[in-house]
């Protein structure tokens, strides 16, 4: 996979930003990708989507729909699910912020298998969430596709996954961040809905 293509899009984008951040997880660091702002440009989304496709292309027959969980990663996942030809659902948390499958999407993904896309990924903690959902309704997780996975492939998750974009991306907790006691600014840019 073209990792130099990827980085290209999101800096075209302006989704590749440095600074002090905080993350999904409630963990600390320098890099942070905007990625939402890559759907400016649905052109790049659907390149990113067929750049997807073109990974999983091998594994394409071991599932049945695409899923990818609210809001950053529907765009990528609707776009992967058009570049292979196959149905695509998501999941989306309620107002006390647990995940579940979105309502109109439960017939297609119960007792499927299931490719799950995920746009960017520090900890995991949302796909692993995702996954559980899954598993309740009986559908299997085959393969776990990521926009971006900022452990360096150090990634624990329990299904298979690919990444467009693998990066080391150092991240601390708020306690143990070196920004935080030197009195960086923080910014909390985008939201899922997570409850930290």
């Amino acid at each position: 996979m073209d990792s130099s293509k990827v980085l290209r899009i999101l800096s075209e984008c302006d989704a590749l930003l440095e600074g002090h951040f905080r993350y999904t997880s409630g963990r600390h660091g320098k890099l942070y990708f905007e990625k939402i702002k890559v759907a400016r440009r649905p052109d790049l989304v659907m390149e990113l989507g067929r750049m997807t496709a073109e990974q999983m292309a091998d594994v394409k027959d071991s599932f049945d729909v695409v899923c990818a969980p609210a809001f950053g990663a529907i765009v990528f996942g609707f776009a992967a699910a058009y570049a292979m030809g196959k149905p695509f659902a998501f999941l989306q948390r309620d107002t006390d912020g647990k995940m579940g499958i979105r309502s109109g999407f439960r017939s297609i993904v119960e007792n499927s298998r299931v490719l799950l896309v995920e746009d960017v990924v520090t900890t995991g903690g949302s796909v692993r969430e995702a996954i559980d959902v899954l598993n309740g309704l009986n559908a299997t997780v085959e393969m776990v596709g990521l926009l971006v996975d900022r452990t360096d492939g150090q990634l624990k998750l329990d299904a298979p996954y690919r990444a467009l974009l693998t990066v080391k991306a150092e991240s601390w907790s708020p306690e143990e961040c070196p920004m935080c006691k030197a009195g960086i600014e923080l910014k909390k840019p985008g939201s899922s809905g997570k409850k930290n």
